[in-house]
């Protein structure tokens, strides 16, 4: 370990410790560290440093993740994508009036849920010369795909591969779905990290942490921005003695891809976020009705582009160049709109939603790799042997009807299968540019939705932003359960109001820049009896009140899970490993 590129780190975590913060740290720290915690509360940096490398690199994980819990939210110091707190004291203290900000713009959800605080402290405590940051090869971002927001709202590719020619029809079979190699292991960073199949996360202590958080002017911990290390939703339970909702699921075992990527080492997927949760809560438990995102042409843009299209010499252009006929009409059509609906434009999990719609447009055009069973747009068609000229697609992922099972007294959900589905709508164009649905269906694009959603396992551990697409429309599923079981109480309280941060405006998290346009997805496919087109557009549509049509009883659920501590977790309060505030069992 580069201890040379890890102390300066440290000390400037120090620095920003009020003397209470740093009283408190070495309370929790002083039994098993006790040289740390003296200079500590000397404050010699001197002496600091010394103690410091002598802890043995797993300790020194484990010490830099408490701190990380307890960092001060200083003025103007950028966060990657995410905006900092504007509060002048320098300290999120608390909801809009009271220190915090609320509505668009930067908001107190960044003081929360900031991811790249846990990509810095990843960086620079572990394997820190194999960063691109510091000369490697390695990279971390919290979205991928090979995507980025630039300063006027356009979401822009940065792929280095070169598309040449129409798209390829052969598909990329297990190798895709392997997942990326581990480049970076993060067993350390936490007693959260503890490999388990069933992890329960207490929202009620989630919600007491990050309120106490808020009141001292701290950082989420790296436990509460990855939800436990949970993994994937599988259970909700309500546990009646402690008057407490709790969410399920395998947990820890995270580690980071070569690609940047945080992925269970086993399951691939990526881990639940803080930001998504509090994103979805607020508009949930609120009952503001469905949220997501789409991406549609400008309708007088697209009236010229297909103007071009039926023009003899574009027609001609077509069969001999289609590299050069697709710029064409891509200028023509220009950039096509990205729209965030029912929560804010500058929302990340708005911006999480736009880039897994987009990636799902290219991989159904052959732009993307795909998995093994899961044939793109013109491989269906040749197999149908079936093609509509310029066809107009629309494909958008919405609620799945799989199943939801919950025992008679509705105090354990199981989540039997994915809450995502695709959808399909073939769709005609009016003289203004305005789309309406075809009276006939385009049965390629049919068979490409409905293949997608049977292949979604797979197509999450290849690609993560599936995975965190899942995970929202599970916390949706969840916050509308725990809406409606409260609002169906006699003379209940709003269940948003017995939450001081989940559901709360003021911790909503936003971007520096809201993504506002994204580059049209138009591909070619030269066939045997002639040449075809098409142009597509969708989106997200996270509705949550279909789940009650979801819901099934199933009396024997209860017999299947306990809300007893996890299987693997370590019991022991005196354990070394015993340094974080806990929110779950």
């Amino acid at each position: 370990m580069n201890l040379l590129s890890l102390i300066p780190r440290f000390l400037a975590v120090l620095v920003c410790l009020p003397a209470l913060l740093v009283a408190q740290s070495t309370d929790r720290l002083g039994k098993d560290f006790p040289h740390l915690a003296k200079s500590l509360n000397e404050g010699n940096p001197a002496a600091i440093k010394t103690a410091f490398e002598q802890l043995s690199p797993q300790d020194r994980q484990r010490v830099l993740t408490v701190f990380h819990a307890q960092r001060i939210s200083p003025v103007g110091v950028s966060s990657g994508s995410y905006a900092q707190p504007a509060n002048p004291s320098g300290i999120f203290s608390g909801p809009a009036g009271e220190g915090g900000a609320a509505g668009g713009g930067a908001a107190g959800g960044g003081a929360i849920a900031n991811f790249s605080e846990l990509m810095n402290l990843i960086e620079t405590t572990i394997s820190p010369d194999g960063w691109q940051s510091a000369g490697g090869t390695a990279t971390m971002s919290p979205f991928r795909q090979g995507v980025r927001i630039t300063t006027d709202g356009l979401i822009e590719r940065i792929s280095n591969a070169k598309q040449n020619g129409a798209p390829k029809l052969k598909v990329i079979p297990e190798e895709i779905a392997k997942g990326g190699p581990i480049a970076v292991s993060l067993d350390d960073l936490g007693q959260w990290q503890q490999p388990t199949d069933l992890r329960w996360i207490s929202l009620g202590a989630l919600d007491e942490q990050l309120h106490m958080q808020v009141q001292q002017g701290t950082r989420g911990s790296i436990a509460s921005e990855l939800l436990g290390g949970l993994c994937r939703i599988d259970y909700l339970a309500w546990d009646a003695n402690k008057n407490d909702w709790l969410i399920g699921g395998p947990a820890g075992n995270l580690a980071a891809t070569k690609q940047g990527d945080l992925l269970h080492r086993e399951l691939k997927l990526p881990p639940v976020l803080l930001e998504d949760l509090l994103t979805v809560a607020h508009h949930v438990l609120h009952g503001l009705g469905e949220f997501g995102c789409s991406i549609d042409p400008v309708p007088e843009r697209l009236v010229a582009a297909y103007q071009l299209a039926n023009e003899k010499s574009s027609i001609r252009l077509l069969a001999r160049d289609p590299e050069t006929w697709i710029a064409q009409w891509k200028q023509k059509l220009g950039f096509q709109k990205a729209n965030v609906v029912g929560i804010a434009q500058d929302s990340p999990t708005g911006y999480a939603l736009l880039i897994a719609d987009a990636h799902m447009k290219r991989l159904a055009f052959g732009l993307e790799p795909s998995v093994s069973g899961l044939a793109n747009y013109w491989l269906e068609s040749e197999r149908l042997g079936y093609a509509k000229e310029q066809s107009m697609v629309r494909w958008w992922f919405a609620m799945s009807d799989s199943p939801i099972a919950f025992d008679p007294q509705e105090h354990i959900y199981h989540f039997q299968g994915s809450n995502v589905a695709v959808l399909s709508e073939t769709q005609m164009m009016g003289a203004d540019g305005t789309r309406f649905a075809a009276q006939l269906p385009d049965r390629a694009a049919d068979a490409f939705a409905k293949n997608f959603t049977a292949k979604f396992q797979a197509l999450q551990q290849a690609y993560p932003i599936y995975g965190r697409l899942r995970h929202v429309f599970d916390l949706a599923v969840v916050m509308e359960i725990i809406r409606a079981r409260h609002a169906s109480e006699e003379n209940s309280q709003s269940v948003h109001k017995q939450f001081k941060v989940l559901g709360q405006a003021a911790y909503i998290p936003h971007l520096e820049v809201a993504p506002t346009q994204i580059d049209s997805i138009v591909a070619t496919r030269k066939r045997s009896d002639g040449t075809i087109s098409a142009i597509v557009s969708g989106g997200v549509s996270v509705e949550p009140k279909v789940v009650r049509n979801k819901l099934k009883v199933s009396p024997e659920i209860k017999n299947r899970v306990s809300l007893e501590i996890s299987p693997g977790d370590i019991q022991d309060p005196e354990s070394d490993l015993a340094l974080e505030d806990r929110f779950w069992k």
